[in-house]
């Protein structure tokens, strides 16, 4: 082999050099990570591991809608607060997918796993799969009978039906209603969708349902069922949502088309809807809150993440949202139920630290059934 020219590199060199960079690729990615740090599913290190942090996978339903967005924020807060990394992961809509990821938290040893199921019977044998390998599994807002697996729940049927007193209060008993769900096996939107189909059929049989529309959550598709609505259904007076965004979505679809006249009356008590209760638009909503929602569950998974020893059912308490003037409006048609403003539930749904943080004790977590 010739002696190369000055300035020229050696034979090999290109490759020595691409090498190096790989391998500082490699521990670039597996770098400590802040306490509270959201990291990606992917890069997330081993329980005790690199990081010295307990980690705390998350499989969300969606990342993208306002609703999980504010639980996401939330949820890093929480994580910093309790000294543990996050590792959060969307389904996309995907049972399989969802599937997927809780294998991938199993397999990288997370220390706890909280899970927003797609489908309550579907994921079964994955969390007692998670169960089995000594990790903690959350399941969030669902009541699911797997494997030992924890559920973070919500008085769902009781606020729902009180939903669906306040729609037939609201229309004196008669008119058209319509309703927008979640997924058909999800333990949240089926509890609630049953709550306020019978509730309104038993209390107010005067008010027809002329719908029930699932939506995989997804706010496009709220929108779009409300345009066929619109359509179909020319009189309809008012659409019930499970959860907040669809609401907006449907509210705005309709305004859109020339009908803001049309109310709704929904769940979860998110920000946005409040200019909404503030003009009448939206008769009731209940507080449990994105925020609230993240902060908690992180909380309780970073507490068994440690080593806490909770309920295997926990509830967090919510709170009936409408205005004063709507509270009146109700009560001359026979309906009084204890609420609070859209400006006290603002209050509320940013006090979650003091509801919900590490200085209390684990006791603190739940409230009665």
């Amino acid at each position: 082999m010739g002696r190369a020219e000055p300035g020229t590199p050696r034979p090999g060199w290109r490759a020595l050099l691409a090498l190096l960079l790989a391998v500082g690729i490699a521990v670039t990615g597996c770098s400590m990570t802040p306490p509270g740090r959201t990291i990606d599913a992917g890069t997330a290190a081993p329980a005790g591991g690199q990081s010295g942090l307990p980690v705390v996978g998350v499989s969300a339903i969606d990342l993208t809608s306002s609703f999980f967005v504010g639980m996401r924020n939330a949820g890093e807060e929480a994580a910093a607060d309790y000294g543990v990394t996050t590792v959060w992961q969307s389904a996309e809509g995907s049972v399989e997918r969802q599937v997927s990821t809780i294998q991938n938290f199993v397999n990288q040893r997370v220390s706890a796993i909280l899970i927003d199921p797609l489908d309550k019977n579907a994921l079964q044998p994955a969390i007692a799969r998670a169960t089995q390998a000594g990790i903690p599994v959350v399941t969030m807002g669902n009541k699911i009978e797997a494997d030992g697996n924890h559920s973070t729940l919500y008085h769902d049927a009781e606020n729902m039906a009180m939903v669906a007193r306040a729609t037939g209060a609201y229309l004196g008993g008669r008119g058209e209603v319509a309703l927008l769900v979640g997924s058909r096996g999800n333990y949240v939107s089926d509890t609630r969708e049953q709550a306020f189909v019978s509730t309104l059929q038993r209390e107010y049989p005067g008010v027809r349902l002329v719908s029930v529309q699932p939506t995989a959550f997804d706010a496009r598709k709220a929108s779009n069922t409300t345009v066929t609505w619109m359509t179909t259904y020319p009189d309809l007076d008012l659409i019930a949502c499970i959860s907040g965004p669809l609401c907006l979505s449907a509210k705005a679809t309709a305004s859109s088309l020339s009908r803001p006249d049309l109310k709704v009356a929904g769940h979860d008590g998110e920000q946005d809807l409040q200019p909404l209760l503030d003009n009448g638009s939206m008769i009731i909503d209940v507080l449990t809150g994105p925020e609230r929602v993240g902060y908690w569950n992180v909380a309780v998974g970073a507490r068994l993440a440690k080593g806490a020893e909770l309920p295997r059912d926990l509830y967090m308490p919510s709170y009936f949202i409408t205005t004063d003037a709507t509270a009146a409006q109700l009560e001359q048609r026979g309906l009084t139920f204890p609420y609070v403003t859209p400006e006290r539930a603002a209050e509320l749904s940013r006090a979650y630290e003091s509801e919900f943080g590490p200085s209390l004790p684990d006791s603190e977590m739940t409230t009665s059934q």
